[in-house]
């Protein structure tokens, strides 16, 4: 994975040449409940807990655990939803990056 930037301030994955689209909790959500898979089922295979879920799929960045468990956690949740794990994973971190940059434009402005 090659990390490059767009612009300044545009921070973009890309493998083999393919852009990783930004990937939101919504959209997991949403795929999880398309797919009839409850939460519950998703704690049961990945033994990840309920509440950490349910700040996933909010988009709760500032409440999440580390980087390194989260991209596992996505990559888990992906593959029993049917999503590509490391896509899913590396679009959401991704997301959540730019959502902090965002925030750190607004905190400068202020």
């Amino acid at each position: 994975m090659v990390m490059i930037f767009k612009n300044k301030d545009t921070l973009s994955e890309t493998t083999e040449n393919t852009t990783i689209n930004p990937v939101s909790g919504e959209e997991i959500k949403r795929q999880r409940e398309n797919k009839g898979i409850s939460l519950d089922e998703i704690k049961e295979k990945t033994k990840i807990g309920k509440f950490t879920l349910k700040l996933i799929e909010e988009n709760a960045y500032s409440s999440l655990p580390a980087p390194v468990y989260l991209k596992s956690f996505l990559r888990q949740i992906a593959a029993i939803i049917g999503l590509d794990p490391d896509r899913t994973a590396s679009g959401y971190i991704q997301n959540m990056l730019e959502n902090s940059q965002k925030r750190e434009k607004i905190s400068r402005n202020q």
